[in-house]
């Protein structure tokens, strides 16, 4: 399992290095971020959905196990924040990390390294299963909490806001596009499945390469920070620790799934994810949590590289 792990956290290390050899600024690695979100990472999706039997999209317990990890990370962070005096609708940023992890970028890299073509299909939809339901939520209830307090209504405006978010998702609109083209019975031209093919072949090593050039540019300093520390601390342990338990419980006790099934292992890995990037944009976007955020999501990091090699020795072996 070592000659599995290595060499993916070899890959973010090569991108670290490579940041502090060349100096690499924020607009570079921004840039490399872009390809891997907009290029590289959907024609990978895309292709690995498309090519997919229809019956092997419909694997319920995988979906269910995933969504009550979700759920209940969510909901604990919501509650730990508001424990640590964080109002609602500000409560949910928290809740956000404390639920949405990096799957794009590393985790399907991560599962595909570890076990093979084979786990496109199942790191595609844990893709958008993660995605997804979070980033409605934090936006429907931002909103309508937010002009309920200014006085109005809108609902409807606020649910077509959280649509247009996640829809227009480049990983969302892949994942999607595959499914209608799997479900259609429609077989790929063979220059566009070789184009999805020869794209999406960068994402896993562009993607790992890009998370080492931004963790040089992040400011260790701030991980000293007593006062954040104690505020994401929480957050972290209900990140790495109890959604992947949750997961697991739900997968085995609830759902009955075979623990040497590559759809339980997927779901298991997926949730055991450090907190996604994703999560900063909407710190940003709704003026909360910015610092503590961008703090978490450099531990849940360096966590996850301990944690993540010993679940992949455990059960991707």
């Amino acid at each position: 399992m070592l000659q599995i792990v290595a060499p993916i956290f070899a890959v973010i290390l090569a991108g670290y290095l490579f940041a502090l050899w060349r100096g690499v600024d924020k607009a570079g690695t921004r840039l490399l971020n872009e390809y891997v979100l907009y290029g590289a990472l959907p024609a990978l999706l895309f292709v690995a959905v498309a090519r997919a039997d229809p019956a092997e999209l419909q694997q319920w317990s995988f979906m269910g196990a995933t969504l009550a990890g979700i759920a209940a990370a969510f909901v604990l962070g919501v509650l730990a924040a508001r424990l640590g005096g964080t109002a609602m609708p500000q409560a949910t940023i928290p809740a956000m990390a404390a639920s949405y992890g990096t799957t794009g970028y590393m985790g399907v890299p991560i599962l595909i390294t570890a076990l093979g073509t084979g786990a496109a299909v199942p790191a595609a939809i844990a893709t958008i299963l993660h995605n997804v339901p979070v980033i409605m939520t934090v936006i429907l209830l931002n909103d309508l909490l937010s002009r309920r307090a200014d006085g109005g209504a809108g609902g409807a405006a606020a649910v077509a806001g959280a649509l247009k978010a996640t829809l227009t998702n480049p990983l969302t609109v892949a994942v999607v596009a595959g499914v209608v083209v799997s479900v259609a019975g429609v077989a790929l031209p063979a220059s566009l499945a070789r184009f999805a093919d020869f794209l999406g072949a960068a994402a896993g090593p562009t993607a790992l390469f890009a998370l080492g050039l931004g963790l040089a540019q992040l400011d260790a300093s701030a991980l000293l920070d007593g006062r954040r520390i104690a505020r994401i601390l929480p957050l972290i342990v209900i990140k790495v620790v109890i959604q992947p338990l949750v997961t697991f419980a739900v997968a085995i006790y609830l759902l009955g799934m075979d623990p040497t099934d590559l759809w339980f292992v997927a779901a298991l890995i997926m949730a055991a994810q450090p907190i996604g990037a994703g999560v900063f944009v909407f710190a940003s976007k709704y003026r909360h949590f910015e610092d503590e955020t961008s703090v978490a999501i450099i531990a849940s990091l360096i966590v996850t590289l301990v944690t993540l090699p010993i679940l992949l020795a455990i059960y991707a072996s």
